[in-house]
C-alpha cells in the first residue's frame, strides 16, 4: 500500500489556495530555490515565532514579532 519507504523525513502534503502556490513557487524559482527548502525555512520562521510569543506569555512580557 502507497509508496515504500525512502529511508528519509516522512512527506507532509497540503493544498494551498492556487493563488498562494502560484506565487509561492513564483518566489522560490526567483531566488532559485525549491519549494520545499522555502516551506522549511517558514515552518522554522513560524515555530520560533510562536515559542517567542509562548516564553513572553509565560514571563508576562509582550512582544509584537
Amino acid at each position: 500500500m502507497g509508496r515504500p519507504a525512502t529511508g528519509k523525513t516522512p512527506v507532509m502534503g497540503f493544498r494551498p489556495p492556487k493563488a498562494l502556490r502560484d506565487e509561492f513557487e513564483q518566489l522560490a524559482k526567483a531566488e532559485g530555490r525549491s519549494p520545499s527548502e522555502a516551506l522549511i525555512e517558514a515552518m522554522h520562521d513560524w515555530v520560533r515565532k510562536k515559542q517567542r510569543r509562548r516564553k513572553a506569555a509565560e514571563d508576562g512580557t509582550q512582544t509584537t514579532a
